[in-house]
């Protein structure tokens, strides 16, 4: 197995050659995992799996979730997100492909996934299946430019709370539908910290461009004029994947983190695989995940994710109760 940092991250991203999935026992898996965590970007190159090799894989890590399918979720979406595999209660693997797929076709522009839920799920996986080479998945990595400022600066970013809507047109401007809407910000004008910690303690931006829309206490356009210069400095810290192989995997943190789809989408299919560290959380920080530094989204966050959790095991003792 080889190791490499992807470029212009800083650090943070690493490509992992010749692995061999069908020598790979638990432990190294979930080293690889702790890994991931640390360098919030990973791509496995060649990786040789199919989709339930990929689910067998990713669960070791953590549960699959999905946050608006732990809530009343209305018959359309329901319907919606049938079609593009997903389970309606347990968020399984979905494809994302421009037939029965969620993001049809076209480039997707830099986004992180459930970006306006203040619960959003921390990381995402993909696995290609076929068409995949000739496409890019771009990272955007906040944390090397946050590190980047000063301290007096820092500490003004640290205090600050952008406001989410979904914006239509802002990830997929060919195909966005309701899964996308409710995946994205189901709740109007939700306040969430600018400034948050990835599931390993790492500060960077929760901002992604598809749901912020302004900076709490600033006015619109003062608004603009401040997270476009943010932009301008977050620029310098990309790097776009082409897709080298059908079966690559990529695996990457969705708190600090934005990403996007590039090039030829023509028969293009992944799977997705979005999910929280479960069974690596505590081994690596000794305490539960909590990405915010102040009140009240503290406790707003262990609110909701508390009643998303309830959720989830009231559809597993139903689903039990049949076996």
């Amino acid at each position: 197995m080889r190791l490499n940092n992807i470029p212009n991250l800083e650090g943070f991203g690493v490509f992992i050659d010749d692995l061999d999935f069908t020598d790979l026992s638990r432990d190294k898996w979930m080293s690889l995992g702790r890994l991931q965590m640390e360098k919030l970007v990973m791509v496995i190159r060649n990786t040789g799996l199919n989709v339930n090799h990929f689910h067998h894989v990713m669960k070791m890590w953590g549960r699959c979730r999905q946050n608006y399918a732990a809530g009343d979720v209305e018959p359309e979406v329901k319907k919606e997100y049938a079609r593009i595999g997903g389970h309606e209660k347990t968020g399984h693997i979905v494809r994302v492909a421009e037939e029965n797929g969620l993001f049809g076709s076209g480039e997707l522009l830099w986004h992180s996934n459930e970006s306006g839920d203040i619960a959003f799920t921390p990381a995402v996986a993909l696995l290609g299946d076929h068409g995949m080479v000739g496409s890019a998945t771009g990272f955007m990595v906040t944390a090397p430019y946050y590190n980047s400022l000063s301290e007096s600066f820092r500490s003004e970013l640290d205090e600050m709370v952008l406001i989410h809507n979904f914006q239509e047109g802002m990830i997929n401007r060919n195909d966005e539908n309701n899964v996308v809407y409710k995946n994205m910000c189901p709740d109007p004008d939700t306040e969430i910290p600018l400034v948050i910690k990835s599931p390993v303690g790492i500060k960077g931006l929760h901002y992604p461009y598809n749901t912020a829309m302004r900076v709490k206490g600033m006015s619109q356009s003062e608004s603009v004029r401040f997270l476009n210069d943010l932009k301008w400095g977050l620029a310098n810290y990309t790097y776009d994947y082409w897709w080298e192989n059908d079966d690559d995997l990529v695996i990457f943190d969705n708190s600090i983190v934005q990403h996007r789809r590039l090039g030829n989408t023509k028969g293009r299919l992944c799977y997705r695989y979005q999910f929280d560290y479960t069974y690596l959380q505590y081994k690596v920080t000794k305490r539960p995940y909590m990405p915010y530094l102040q009140e009240p989204y503290m406790s707003r966050y262990r609110e909701r994710v508390k009643n998303i959790s309830k959720t989830f095991l009231n559809y597993l003792q139903t689903f039990l109760r049949f076996f």
